[in-house]
């Protein structure tokens, strides 16, 4: 009998301790001992369900054709060239050029075919057509081209700065007649080197716009104070409308 009631007795001590665990919730509490609940009956706002039509339609690409370029850059024909330009289907119209100086302006139009272009590069090859004139002072002989060019003193004996065989003949005979004055035409000669160099010239070059870097090389043919072939060459930044 003692032992059945200290059966009794463990039974409800243990289920006496499994009701008060049950009893306890499992949800944290305030600073006043209340349970923290969710609030399941809240409901989301509108502009959560809504979605954004902008997000899922596919980027516009810039164009590879169709548009204008307009900019600057350095080298043919007229050292510092503006320039503009239309890529129209495969084809390129453009146009360089500038002018500084009565005699320091030159001029270059192209026309070219695209064989390969996508929103970001094109390449093309263009036949160009196109003239300048410089007035360097004092250049060296046999820079840029020209192997004699006059000095701008209209003595004979002194109007080449490359003298000639002629030249030579002459100028003996003044240093023998007066040292003094051929020493000043000497002077004189050196001194006026203001010279006025004119090319004309038809050419093909290969092109590529990267972006807005422009880059244009290839040669050229002509008449004028420079030898043949002439290098031809352009380096810009072109700004485009696409």
């Amino acid at each position: 009998m003692d032992s059945n009631m200290k059966t009794l007795l463990k039974l409800y001590i243990i289920c006496s301790f499994l009701f008060s665990l049950s009893a306890e919730t499992a949800y944290p509490k305030d600073k006043d001992g209340n349970d923290i609940l969710p609030n399941w009956d809240a409901k989301p706002s509108s502009n959560e369900d809504k979605i954004d039509q902008s997000t899922l339609q596919e980027k516009k690409l810039p164009k590879s054709t169709d548009f204008f370029v307009y900019g600057a850059g350095i080298g043919s024909p007229a050292s510092i060239n503006f320039m503009l330009g239309y890529y129209f289907k495969d084809f390129v119209l453009r146009g360089s050029g500038g002018r500084w100086n009565p005699h320091w302006y030159g001029a270059q139009l192209d026309f070219g075919y695209t064989f390969w272009k996508t929103p970001v590069i094109a390449h093309s090859i263009s036949a160009v057509i196109g003239g300048f004139e410089v007035n360097p002072y004092a250049p060296e002989v046999g820079r840029g081209g020209q192997s004699s060019y006059p000095t701008g003193f209209d003595v004979p004996g002194y109007q080449n700065r490359n003298p000639t065989y002629e030249d030579l003949i002459i100028r003996s005979y003044v240093n023998s007649v007066d040292p003094n004055l051929a020493l000043l035409f000497e002077y004189q000669s050196r001194d006026n080197q203001k010279v006025y160099l004119s090319q004309r010239y038809v050419g093909l070059t290969y092109d590529i716009l990267l972006g807005n870097f422009f880059l244009q090389l290839g040669g050229g043919i002509g008449q004028g104070d420079y030898r043949n072939p002439q290098l031809l060459l352009q380096l810009g930044y072109l700004f485009d409308t696409r």
